[in-house]
């Protein structure tokens, strides 16, 4: 295939965009759909596939779909746990109950409006990285970001797929903290650690160090910046996960 490299001049400063369609070809679905595969390890191609207007339709609708399934075929687990769950210290039973009840329900919902929670949430990282990209004075665009995320998302909806074959594997699960298997540095934390400290070593599992290491690879590769630089670009989104994993820490039971 040829690639196709156009030099843009704006102001004082030339840049170049990347293409690997040929001119004048339109891009298809089905190449698009077979391109998400390099954003799991070519960076290179990858960054070529974000400058395309449409890509991010296959990985959007590839992590609605498997996030559906993987949710669908957690259900059991869930509603297994809040049925053996101890009623806490203090509570009403009757409340207690209507929570779990309405819990379930949430959780059902959420398996159909998951396309719109990850268009949202794609939208939001897209934003922190466009800003602080905006910041430091990277040029780059909105669209090639956006596809830029989609396509590294496939790489954290591996997490999903491992945590539940861990549960299916484990059987007997009983508590909402074992509903969160151990993928990262937690899986080195001694039972009865801070739940704090131990949500913060969570973070850092093999998938989310895979993702890091490819948005800063395809984000230097496809901006013309130095891996340095792209890290700062993405690294505000990375600071604002990391801490809302460990505020989640904060709904879990010491």
């Amino acid at each position: 295939m040829t690639r196709v490299t156009a030099t843009r001049i704006t102001g004082n400063t030339m840049s170049t965009v990347i293409s690997d369609l040929p001119a004048g070809q339109p891009e298809s679905v089905a190449d698009n759909l077979a391109g998400m595969g390099s954003f799991f390890i070519d960076p290179g191609a990858a960054a070529r596939r974000i400058f395309r207007k449409w890509f991010w339709v296959g990985p959007l609708i590839v992590f609605s779909i498997v996030s559906s399934v993987a949710s669908y075929l957690m259900l059991p687990i869930i509603q297994h746990v809040m049925e053996v769950m101890p009623i806490p210290a203090g509570a009403d039973p009757g409340q207690f109950a209507k929570g779990m009840a309405m819990s379930m329900t949430i959780t059902r919902i959420s398996m159909f409006i998951t396309p719109l929670v990850a268009a949202i949430i794609f939208l939001i990282q897209t934003v922190v990285v466009y800003g602080s990209s905006s910041a430091m004075g990277i040029e780059a665009k909105f669209r090639p970001i956006f596809n830029l995320v989609a396509g590294c998302s496939l790489i954290q909806l591996l997490s999903s797929i491992a945590a539940l074959i861990i549960l299916k594997a484990k059987g007997d699960v009983s508590s909402m903290a074992e509903l969160r298997p151990a993928l990262g540095l937690d899986i080195f934390m001694p039972e009865g650690s801070n739940k704090y400290l131990t949500a913060f070593a969570g973070y850092f599992s093999v998938f989310e160090i895979w993702w890091i290491a490819m948005m800063v690879l395809i984000f230097s590769s496809a901006f013309r910046v130095s891996k340095g630089k792209a890290f700062a670009a993405i690294a505000p989104w990375v600071c604002i996960s990391l801490a809302f994993r460990v505020g989640s820490a904060m709904l879990q039971r010491s």
